[in-house]
């Protein structure tokens, strides 16, 4: 029998993953995307409609009424995970949920790096 090659996806696009404990998480590839560092701050926000998730720099972004949150050393987003899965509809306990980059979105002045939920079977 002869060898077959395997193919290993090496994730070398820009997501964001959102794991089963509610943590956000931003890839290398995303954060450079957004020239970001860790311990900065961001803004996120949800279109339910299109299942997207908008990041944007806190310093950058004029949103009215909206929630900052930092960044850790590993690109990390902590609180607002699960605020997320919530308003996508998303069951946690069926986590990872994967949501890869679609580029630059402009709405109401603000501009927004989209990043479009796809399913864990296209994207592993």
């Amino acid at each position: 029998m002869p060898f077959e090659p395997i193919v290993i996806n090496n994730r070398s696009m820009s997501y964001i993953s959102l794991d089963k404990f509610g943590r956000l998480r931003i890839n290398k590839l995303a954060m450079k995307a957004l020239k970001l560092e860790p311990h900065q701050y961001i803004v996120a926000s949800v279109d339910v409609d299109l299942k997207r998730i908008g990041i944007a720099k806190q310093e950058l972004s004029r949103v009215p009424n909206a929630s900052i949150a930092k960044l850790d050393r590993r690109g990390q987003v902590s609180g607002i995970g699960k605020r997320i899965a919530e308003k996508l509809s998303l069951n946690l306990s069926q986590a990872p949920f994967f949501f890869v980059d679609i580029g630059w979105v402009d709405d109401a002045g603000v501009r927004w790096r989209a990043f479009e939920l796809m399913e864990a079977n296209d994207f592993l």
